[in-house]
């Protein structure tokens, strides 16, 4: 696990896990939206006993943030997953080539039902990157820049990044979020090729693509962590 220390919740000895990073000016505490994990980034100055007064500090808000979490749900036959905001009905086909087909409320996964779950990741991981790309590429013509390159990954504490050599990377859980709301997540990390910060010009920049980016970002804040809850 690393380096960790625990913490009492409610009379649980909860793990914290620590990790140090010469380039944090400050401590950043996150919760894992997909299984509660405690994380705990230190600036290379502070030392573990000023960690644990300051996680002492947050117990109160620790013991929030993971009760809204919920329970875990797994993806599997007849389960019911969101796809660009919309409800569709997993059907584990169990025979015929290993092929996944979307139809209206439906997403048919063709081959073994043992992996089927993973195929059905994978396939969701594909066509995120492939309409990311595209969302992408139209904002970065809006706003006259350009990135290197996009990758796709299953990030806990962010929905995307931007690189300072220009490469972006995003979240695929953003698949099954509305339309609006990915194409919004796309604007933001494009922006930072602009405004590497979240100045008033960086946000003025994202309104440039995206004019009601505030409601798209409280939809991430309010029913985001929901999708880091299906697991595959």
């Amino acid at each position: 696990m690393g380096e960790h220390f625990s913490v009492d919740l409610n009379g649980d000895l909860v793990p914290v896990r620590l990790r140090y990073n010469a380039q944090a000016k400050r401590l950043i505490l996150r919760i894992d939206r997909a299984n509660g994990d405690i994380k705990l980034t230190l600036p290379s100055h502070v030392g573990r006993r000023a960690a644990e007064k300051f996680i002492q500090k947050q117990v109160d808000w620790i013991v929030r943030e993971r009760a809204a979490l919920g329970p875990i749900h797994h993806v599997g036959h007849g389960a019911v997953m969101p796809y660009l905001g919309k409800d569709h009905q997993i059907v584990f086909m169990d025979d015929g080539p290993r092929t996944i087909h979307r139809y209206d409320g439906e997403i048919c996964v063709g081959g073994p039902a043992d992996m089927a779950a993973k195929r059905l990741e994978n396939w969701m991981r594909r066509q995120a990157k492939k309409t990311l790309t595209e969302r992408a590429s139209v904002h970065s013509e809006m706003l006259g820049v350009t990135f290197e390159n996009i990758s796709i990954g299953d990030m806990k504490s962010r929905w995307g990044s931007c690189s300072s050599k220009g490469g972006l990377r995003f979240s695929w859980r953003l698949l099954m979020a509305p339309y609006a709301v990915m194409d919004y997540v796309a604007a933001h990390e494009v922006a930072h090729l602009v405004e590497m910060n979240h100045s008033v010009h960086f946000w003025a920049e994202v309104a440039k693509c995206v004019p009601d980016h505030k409601s798209l970002r409280r939809w991430l804040k309010t029913e985001g962590s929901a999708l880091f809850k299906l697991q595959f």
